[in-house]
């Protein structure tokens, strides 16, 4: 789907796409020992109407039709519009070699958004196949239609209690439309090029639901951006990806999965559904210790995906994994991994911006890193081995400082009392012969 207004014409953006499109449909992800893609394209362009293209393989010149009706969207075509490249090859590249012509007159600035991920999900709702929609948009969608958005910029609020309202979605309608798109297996990944606001938090629902991916560039110039574009548009077409996929996570007695991060969407519990999977997303887990855990068994983890391949064929992947249970806790803290720590605190913290101030969510953040420091001093380090904190820093969480310091900027912890502080007050601090672990 490719946004044909007037600023994406005049600054040669639509060009740019439509060239890199022939390089990179050369490398549309294959099952493994297959000589060529089993996966089908179609195009549409858009700006306040959509066009969808006819590019069946016996065609001398591609077709296009016009859809108006943006309120109602359907498919005006099923044969013809999703094809296999290789056999319509000539067709696309008239094509591609065309667009960037057809709208070059026109002085449209306004775009729609949602009736485009409708329009893609019913086209492939239409042909019975999970798929994956690539969105290239520039603009805020106002004009009228469903997903009508405004802009809401009000740097009034930032840093104060009503700052949260700036990262919930203005309308409940991508909401819903991802959860659509969900159900029919249609994943989407969003190019952004805003030269204004453009309410990241509206439209990055979307792709945040379906499992796909938001790539931003503000203010996009050809000369210094054009590059980090291509090959952001070259690794997403090319990654190993699968469809319409459906996890749950099982557990043996003692404990059980209670919360789930990422780009997923659940109806219920238990069944964690996402329309798509790639080799670049992650899936965060969060466990509830509810009962006694036996040291000899230990603790079952099962972790079961049933989803659609490149090819078509329904899979089912099972990974199973055997912990050990302790119940001394230095065995925790030598055992812990910063990368899974850094992984849960920041999706949850990203979670928490929608209902809670930043200011609060630092806090919050600072708070449990001085719980598991005092923890550890209470319960693992000896009275006069006060220095064993930072050594525990050293050797398992070395860098788990530096990467709660990107959220909270410099600040320190006391290895005795776990008084958090921020620079110069340390100084004082140090003075009543507090320790400090300093994180900078």
């Amino acid at each position: 789907m490719i946004n044909v207004s007037y600023s994406n014409i005049k600054s040669g953006l639509v060009k740019l796409i439509c060239e890199e499109l022939k390089t990179v449909l050369e490398r549309l992800p294959r099952e493994e020992h297959e000589e060529s893609s089993a996966v089908r394209v179609g195009f549409i362009t858009y700006h306040t109407v959509l066009h969808f293209f006819n590019v069946k393989s016996n065609l001398a010149q591609p077709q296009m039709m016009v859809v108006t009706d943006i309120g109602e969207v359907f498919v005006p075509l099923l044969d013809g519009f999703l094809v296999n490249y290789q056999e319509s090859q000539s067709v696309i590249h008239n094509l591609l070699d065309q667009i960037p012509g057809m709208f070059e007159d026109s002085n449209e600035n306004e775009a729609v958004f949602a009736p485009v991920v409708q329009a893609g999900m019913e086209a492939l709702k239409a042909a019975e196949c999970p798929g994956k929609l690539f969105i290239f948009h520039s603009s805020l969608p106002t004009a009228e239609a469903p997903g009508k958005l405004k802009n809401r910029d009000d740097k009034r609020l930032l840093n104060t209690d009503k700052e949260k309202i700036l990262f919930q979605p203005q309308t409940s309608v991508y909401e819903s439309l991802a959860k659509d798109c969900v159900a029919h297996g249609c994943s989407v990944t969003l190019f952004l090029f805003p030269s204004q606001y453009v309410d990241v938090a509206s439209l990055g629902l979307v792709p945040l639901l379906t499992g796909g991916t938001l790539y931003k560039y503000s203010n996009f110039q050809m000369h210094l951006d054009s590059q980090q574009f291509l090959n952001d548009l070259r690794s997403d077409v090319e990654k190993k990806i699968g469809f319409d996929a459906i996890m749950r996570v099982r557990t043996s007695t003692g404990f059980r999965a209670t919360d789930f991060f990422g780009g997923v969407f659940m109806n219920n519990t238990t069944d964690v559904e996402m329309a798509a999977l790639d080799c670049d997303k992650a899936v965060t887990v969060e466990f509830k210790h509810d009962d006694r855990l036996s040291e000899d068994s230990g603790a079952l983890i099962q972790c079961a995906v049933l989803y659609t391949t490149i090819g078509g064929q329904r899979r089912l992947r099972i990974h199973n994994l055997g912990l050990n249970c302790s119940s001394q806790l230095a065995d925790l803290y030598k055992s812990c991994e910063t990368d899974a720590l850094i992984n849960f605190f920041a999706k949850s913290a990203f979670k928490a911006v929608l209902h809670q101030p930043l200011k609060v969510i630092r806090e919050i953040l600072v708070n449990q890193t001085a719980h598991m420091l005092a923890c550890y001093r209470k319960n693992c380090a000896s009275p006069s081995a006060a220095s064993q904190v930072s050594q525990v820093y050293i050797v398992c969480m070395k860098l788990y400082g530096m990467c709660v310091h990107c959220v909270n900027g410099t600040w320190c912890v006391c290895v005795h009392c776990a008084h958090v502080c921020t620079p110069p007050a340390h100084v004082c601090c140090m003075a009543r012969s507090h320790v400090h672990v300093l994180f900078m």
